[in-house]
């Protein structure tokens, strides 16, 4: 079993057991840090790290006001090289927004590329609500002339998804500009390209808890913006 199958089964299997005990009322996205942290212990021996500096781009932003930008889990063997970078959400009754996944993806792939990790991105969270969100107008994205949707990620098995990036289609794009506002002059993947997911358990009921694991891929072949050379994200029109 590979090791985004591992991290998808360890977080459900968490999740359906802590069920079991009747402690539901507790789940949240920081309750996902005891399997996360337990199934990269396992994988990788190397030293795991939460809540872990972003390399890239925190040193944009030193003395700066707000938190300078982190990921949820990094494993790292030698300071600032990672090997293997996640991130986590829980999807409540609320879902999720567009914003939050993306600027997820964005981080993720960056660590990708740059230090050639392994970058993971897990959604977790009550059957109904997961199965919710995957129909909100949020990860669908609006739907084309044709009657197709981009949707935030890939849920089926016929090929990797891919986000595009450099010219986004526009219901989509002040959710770009907002992230790239401040980050002007660092290079960006033009799409952002995923997995097809590993889900754990596949089958359960509505009333019981799912994650879904994909790989933040860095393709060797896809090209790289500057923000701030984009016309689309320095203000003309």
């Amino acid at each position: 079993m590979d090791a985004l199958h591992k991290i998808s089964q360890a977080t459900g299997a968490w999740l359906q057991y802590e069920f079991a005990l009747g402690k539901s009322n507790l789940f949240n996205e920081r309750y996902l840090s005891n399997p996360l942290g337990a199934v990269l212990g396992h994988l990788y021996p190397h030293q795991v790290h939460a809540e872990y500096l972003h390399p890239i781009l925190a040193p944009t932003r030193v003395g700066l006001p707000g938190r300078r930008p982190e990921v949820d889990f990094a494993v790292v063997q030698d300071r600032p090289n990672l090997i293997c970078a996640v991130e986590s959400k829980w999807v409540g009754k609320n879902g999720l927004s567009a914003d939050a996944i993306i600027w997820d993806l964005l981080r993720l792939e960056l660590i990708a590329h740059n230090s050639s990790a392994k970058a993971y991105f897990v959604l977790a969270g009550r059957k109904k609500h997961l199965d919710a969100f995957f129909q909100s107008s949020a990860f669908l994205g609006k739907q084309t002339p044709d009657g197709r949707f981009r949707r935030l990620l890939k849920l089926d098995q016929r090929r990797n998804a891919r986000l595009r990036i450099d010219s986004p289609p526009l219901d989509r794009l002040s959710v770009y500009q907002r992230i790239f506002a401040a980050f002007p002059t660092l290079s960006f993947s033009s799409r952002i390209t995923t997995s097809t997911p590993a889900t754990y358990p596949v089958q359960c009921q509505a009333y019981q808890y799912q994650a879904y694991a994909w790989e933040v891929l860095a393709p060797a072949n896809t090209t790289r913006f500057i923000p701030g050379n984009n016309k689309l994200y320095r203000g003309e029109k």
